[in-house]
């Protein structure tokens, strides 16, 4: 599928810049749509966009727009008639949600119909939707299938990403628009949100700062950003309807085993401090895989001791130097 026109939406967040970087690199022609916005520091988008996607011989075009701007994403998916949209851009995070749930229903809902109202204008053949682990809820019993019930979530954003799927779904049988919904779980790697937990921790440890840990039983199914950007383009590569895919590591990692990590690839020791799970938060998460394995081929690959190896080298050779001595006074309130 070289040479297809692919508009990233959010583009230039931590997946979509990865995303975008990888689908330039293979040749594909690619649009990032990004407002910048100020929800964590955008100065680290920036420096990611620079970094990852002004290195390519085929440079993505980046433009500065909302997608709540449904006359600019018309007109843009007019003018260059893309063959698919991967649909990333949105407000994500729980806790911010539950203190701002108007810009989440803006962004996440509004923003999502225009979108999938212009590639149906513009006869997209196939789109890719971000949605979340956190639509499965509270739920205790793991793990986490496509076939289980998603209609109780525990946050505005899990909430939100819920009815994008419904969406999809509306769209999809209105006008038979091949789109696949891949639920994410926990995406962590170089040039992540700072408002991560790896990124918490990491910066913590670094300044010999508490730990703050929500609690040693809580578990997170981690997913290394390069497993996620496999997932994503195998979807991409092929339509097929409307389908939902779980894209996990299939590992439920408890907070200590991930601290463990964090020290050893730092090589510091951390200061643990325990407190209790804030509301709209999971105690939980474990992704069953079976569905994207046999579908999408999908084989995550990394063990969360090798990708926090990774984000370490990034965090210890770029983060460190570069941002935080910058920003040392300011990037608390991004947290």
């Amino acid at each position: 599928m070289s040479m297809a026109k692919v508009l990233i939406t959010g583009g230039a967040g931590f997946i979509g810049a990865h995303l975008a970087f990888q689908l330039a690199k293979r040749g594909d022609i690619i649009t990032v749509v990004d407002d910048f916005n100020n929800r964590y520091d955008p100065a680290l988008k920036e420096a990611r966009v620079t970094a990852l996607l002004q290195t390519l011989d085929n440079q993505p075009t980046v433009i500065r727009a909302d997608i709540r701007n449904a006359a600019l994403i018309d007109q843009l998916c007019q003018k260059e008639r893309f063959d698919s949209v991967v649909h990333l851009a949105a407000w994500a995070a729980v806790q911010t949600s539950i203190e701002r749930p108007h810009i989440y229903s803006q962004v996440n809902l509004d923003g999502t119909v225009n979108v999938l109202e212009a590639a149906r204008k513009t006869g997209v053949k196939n789109i890719v939707f971000a949605s979340s682990s956190s639509v499965y809820g509270g739920r205790s019993k793991v793990p986490f299938r496509e076939t289980d019930d998603v209609s109780r979530p525990i946050s505005p954003y899990a909430a939100t990403k819920a009815a994008g799927e419904i969406l999809c779904a509306a769209w999809h049988h209105l006008y038979n628009l091949p789109i696949t919904c891949l639920r994410f779980f926990t995406v962590y790697g170089p040039w992540g949100r700072p408002e991560m937990a790896l990124f918490k921790f990491a910066t913590a440890i670094y300044r010999n700062q508490p730990v703050l840990m929500r609690g040693k039983k809580t578990m997170r199914d981690f997913t290394y950003i390069d497993d996620c950007i496999a997932g994503i383009t195998a979807a991409l590569d092929t339509p097929m309807g409307f389908e939902i895919f779980n894209l996990g590591e299939s590992d439920a990692v408890s907070l200590p085993r991930f601290i463990a990590a964090i020290e050893a690839s730092l090589g510091r020791q951390a200061r643990i401090e325990e407190v209790p799970l804030p509301p709209g938060d999971v105690p939980k998460t474990l992704a069953d895989i079976s569905k994207a394995q046999s579908k999408l081929g999908y084989a995550p690959a990394t063990a969360i001791e090798d990708g926090v190896n990774k984000f370490s080298g990034w965090f210890t050779n770029w983060y460190v130097p570069v941002y935080l001595k910058i920003n040392s006074d300011s990037d608390s309130s991004y947290s």
